[in-house]
């Protein structure tokens, strides 16, 4: 049982590091560091952990685009000019 110091510790606001991750998983993958260079230079991101986030953001606005363009493409558009 957690003692009352350390439930105290982890009721606190987080800040710094412990803040970032909050809500994030610990993983390990081993990448082809020319490529991730070459996507850290595309994205113009300050560290490799930075530019794996925004690629999988990325991903994630690439299916959203594409879900809208689903949407879009059986729909009656009119000009409003």
């Amino acid at each position: 049982m957690p003692s009352a110091s350390r439930k105290s510790a982890r009721s606190r606001k987080r800040t710094g590091r412990a803040a970032a991750d909050e809500g994030k998983v610990r993983k390990e993958f081993w990448l082809d560091p020319e490529a991730l260079a070459e996507a850290q230079a595309f994205l113009g991101t300050a560290t490799e952990r930075e530019t794996v986030e925004v690629a999988l953001e990325l991903v994630a606005f690439r299916r959203d685009l594409a879900s809208g363009v689903r949407a879009l493409r059986d729909m009656a558009l009119t000009r409003i000019d």
